[in-house]
């Protein structure tokens, strides 16, 4: 009997694998410091599960064993979307290699569930939360944080009824949601396998695994030649006088004659040298 693979190594929560997951990161990690600093008795969060007086994560469905001991804080990834900013999000472009540099503004909301057991709870909680978002915006705004966040200001809506949570909840568990507005800039670099002029669907297409199609190497021009027309480059000159149409007797142009203003051939390179000295 197969079993599903199992992955064994940790998601990266680095900010250039997965912006979304580090926003929901950072934020999270902000709140566990925020509340840190609450004084003992007042929604103290603490990394010890025995000292800490409230539950703070980013989880989705909650342990009701936990929460219904302790209010609790839950923070999950909102809506969101990318703002398509420039032209082709393009930072910069290597010709040698291909490899483009593009960045983006990511915009969506942080939904913050406070949850306890009475509605003042609940609504003190979402208070703390989104007030000192606000008050703490420069602080999470700065480098390594969110390109803006609680701008404009978070909405808090009104607490849900007792045991609406989840139910036949016995504890009768009130939250109250926050929507928190956000945007993260995300830069990204990509490099081809295959050069421009030889990429084509045909390499998905056509094999069952991608990764066996042979991929060629890129290849540096060494030189250009450069060349130009054999042929006489003729112009059509008109004449200052005016003669009278045959078709609707209206004065006009006189019939253009063809002149030739250029003859022969010149190299290229050596001509427009010499005529550059020259001046």
């Amino acid at each position: 009997m197969s079993s599903p693979p199992t992955r064994r190594s940790a998601l990266s929560l680095e900010r250039g694998d997965d912006p979304v997951v580090y926003s929901l990161r950072l934020y999270v990690q902000y709140l566990q410091g925020l509340f840190n600093f609450m004084p003992k008795g007042s929604f103290y969060w603490d990394p010890d599960k025995e000292v800490s007086e409230i539950v703070i994560r980013a989880q989705a469905p909650l342990d009701l064993k936990t929460v219904g001991k302790r209010p609790a804080i839950t923070v999950v990834m909102g809506p969101y979307n990318f703002a398509n900013i420039g032209l082709d999000n393009l930072l910069s472009y290597n010709p040698k290699t291909g490899a483009r540099v593009r960045t983006d503004l990511i915009s969506g909301h942080l939904v913050v569930y406070c949850i306890a057991n009475s509605d003042i709870l609940a609504m003190r909680l979402a208070h703390l939360v989104s007030h000192h978002t606000r008050v703490n915006q420069r602080l999470l705004e700065s480098p390594g944080g969110f390109h803006s966040i609680a701008r404009p200001a978070p909405q808090v809506n009104s607490p849900s009824p007792p045991g609406q949570l989840v139910m036949g909840d016995p504890g009768q568990l009130i939250m109250t949601q926050v929507n928190i507005p956000f945007q993260m800039q995300w830069t990204w670099e990509t490099t081809p396998k295959q050069s421009a002029q030889l990429r084509s669907l045909s390499m998905i297409t056509e094999n069952r695994r991608a990764s066996e199609v042979e991929y060629q190497e890129p290849t540096q021009v060494e030189s250009i030649t450069l060349a130009m027309s054999t042929s006489d480059v003729r112009v059509r000159r008109l004449n200052n006088r005016s003669i009278i149409n045959q078709n609707d007797g209206l004065p006009t142009s006189s019939k253009p004659s063809v002149v030739k203003i250029h003859d022969g051939i010149d190299d290229f390179q050596t001509s427009g040298l010499e005529s550059f000295q020259e001046n």
